[in-house]
């Protein structure tokens, strides 16, 4: 009965009123704070410089709009804090654990490490484990596995007859804390390897975000949840008034770009609503992570290219998705309005899936990715293909041309032309190499 008058009392305008100061906080302190930032970077030349290799401005742009987007989630958490709810239903206390923060402030740090000092990809890694640490010694994520767990254990005590839960709860909190870690340094990679273009990573974020904003507040007014947490709800508009605070002034042309700083930290957030979406029930998880399946998307197909083209995992390259998407004639605004359309399908489908049952749910989910890395084989987003050049004799009839400028990472193959061949005889096999920066072996 409690239940039923709490379905007919909560709506979406009750779940929301009480926060929608978070967003407003985060979205005015971004907002202010990006062109102060922009400010600082240039007097003290924190600039990203173009490389001709990954970064496709051509100019030098200042960093730091990820400090920017950070300082506006901590206002609406601030500002989570000081409101008091309104309405006829009153929210729950509003408990943010201190984790989560610190987390974040960690991953920041590092971030800005980077964006300063280039660091090694190994260590970037270990201080994204650490934050990952942090949310697991304040319980987040240490049975994030759960809820998948138990059917499984139902069906082995049937199986075996047993009286008692056949996995024990030291491997159920083992495997999560696993996952975990690998949720948070996979996102914290996945959301830092999209962002190539102007407005790409942040606005594909966004949308993310909004779906995870869908996610939380379906559940808080779900009758089988009549105590619902509000800090997914706080978390998901801290984040999303952040980053479009910072948007207008990265989409293209960009004045200033986020950097590692903002790119990792928009990852780590969203691991982490990824993990409080499931500690619900596992299709919440699988909804959470179809959401997020564009960054995820080019992720794989980052690491499966340079494992087949046997080149190292963290080398840079020119082969992401949204670079293919300019190499086969769309422009930069073109390519990311492209990515927004798949993230806002991606989203409609996470949505889809907390209607259907869970088992009906996985198919889905398989099905969807299977096909999408099925296409993305056919249209060649895995397989390199090698710039085609012409060695030509030096001492060759005609004036020479000059040179085509060759670009780092490109992947040649050199052949010979008729010209620089005697009469009779056979052509030479042509070679593949590949062109890496100076510096690199």
């Amino acid at each position: 009965m409690a239940a039923q008058s709490w379905m007919l009392a909560v709506s979406v305008d009750d779940v929301l009123a009480p926060h929608v100061y978070v967003f407003y906080a985060a979205f005015l302190i971004s907002f202010i704070f990006t062109p102060i930032l922009r400010t600082i970077a240039l007097y003290y030349g924190i600039i990203d410089q173009p490389d001709r290799l990954r970064k496709m401005h051509s100019e030098p742009v200042a960093y730091l709009g990820g400090v920017a987007v950070f300082l506006g989630w901590l206002a609406g958490l601030a500002m989570s804090q000081l409101h008091l709810p309104q309405g006829d239903v009153q929210s729950p206390h509003l408990n943010v654990k201190i984790s989560i923060v610190v987390g974040a402030c960690a991953i920041v740090l590092l971030g800005l490490w980077d964006d300063l000092k280039h660091i090694k990809p190994r260590w970037k890694i270990l201080g994204q484990v650490c934050a990952a640490v942090f949310l697991l010694l304040q319980g987040i994520g240490t049975h994030l596995l759960y809820n998948m767990i138990v059917p499984v254990d139902a069906r082995l005590q049937i199986l075996f007859h047993a009286s008692h839960p056949v996995v024990p709860n030291w491997l159920t909190v083992g495997l999560s804390s696993i996952v975990t870690i690998f949720l948070v340094v996979s996102c914290c990679n996945a959301t830092n390897l999209m962002d190539g273009l102007d407005g790409l990573c942040g606005g594909v974020t966004a949308i993310i975000v909004f779906g995870f904003l869908f996610l939380a507040v379906h559940l808080a007014t779900r009758a089988l949840a009549p105590d619902w947490d509000p800090v997914r709800i706080v978390l998901a508009l801290a984040l999303l008034g952040g980053v479009l605070g910072f948007i207008p002034y990265n989409f293209n042309p960009a004045s200033i770009f986020m950097g590692d700083t903002g790119s990792m930290f928009l990852g780590y957030t969203c691991a982490t609503m990824i993990i409080l979406l499931a500690e619900q029930q596992s299709k919440w998880f699988l909804a959470a992570l179809v959401m997020f399946a564009l960054p995820v998307l080019d992720t794989s197909l980052a690491f499966a290219r340079r494992y087949v083209n046997r080149r190292p995992f963290f080398s840079a390259d020119r082969y992401h998705f949204h670079h293919q998407l300019v190499s086969r004639g769309l422009s930069i605004k073109q390519a990311v309005l492209v990515s927004y359309a798949l993230a806002i399908f991606f989203c409609f489908l996470g949505a889809l899936i907390v209607f259907m049952r869970t088992r009906y749910a996985v198919a889905f989910y398989l099905v969807i990715f299977g096909s999408l890395i099925v296409a993305a084989y056919k249209m060649g987003m895995v397989h390199e293909t090698p710039r085609v050049v012409t060695r030509r004799s030096l001492t060759g009839e005609g004036q020479a041309s000059a040179a085509p400028m060759i670009e780092p990472a490109t992947v040649l193959e050199v052949r010979e032309s008729d010209l620089s061949r005697a009469p009779g005889e056979m052509e030479a096999p042509s070679g593949v190499i590949s062109v890496f920066p100076a510096g690199r072996s």
